[in-house]
């Protein structure tokens, strides 16, 4: 009975520690970017600066945190796929005038990618574009923030 409920235990571990691997190989460990914005995250709104972005023992999940510790969220993501490999490590944001979102992180040499949910915030701003780009033929516009 104690061999099953080791074998078991070391199964677990396994598991664990290949997926947090598989979400740091995906990511590519730490990165560091300085976002020269406030922007918005899981519903939270993040003030410009120097940010690390790490992925945690979740599956999906990753934190970004200010480098002076002032300002942090977590984050869940699911996988996103590229056609080309980009050429930098990146982090993708929507723009809705002076609103910014992030939505993706990429790293150079990969080709998937970790894509955000939107929030409801931006999903109503997308509604609103939606109307302008009607009326105006204006939407919203993608920023890239290349990483150091």
């Amino acid at each position: 009975m104690e061999k099953h409920a080791l074998r078991i235990l070391s199964m677990l571990v396994l598991t664990v520690t290949l997926t947090a691997s598989a979400v740091y190989a995906n990511l590519g460990g730490t990165i560091r970017v300085n976002i020269p914005f406030d922007y918005s995250v899981g519903g939270k709104t993040l003030p410009a600066g120097v940010y690390a972005v790490n992925p945690t023992t979740t599956q999906g999940v990753l934190r970004i945190r200010r480098r002076d510790g002032g300002a942090a969220a977590l984050i869940t993501t699911r996988e996103a796929r590229a056609q080309r490999q980009p050429g930098q490590t990146k982090l993708v944001f929507h723009q809705y005038g002076n609103q910014y979102f992030l939505a993706q992180i990429w790293t150079a040499g990969e080709s998937s990618g970790r894509e955000l949910w939107k929030s409801r915030e931006e999903l109503d701003l997308i509604k609103n574009a939606a109307k302008n780009l009607a009326q105006n033929g204006i939407g919203p516009e993608v920023v890239c923030v290349v990483a150091e």
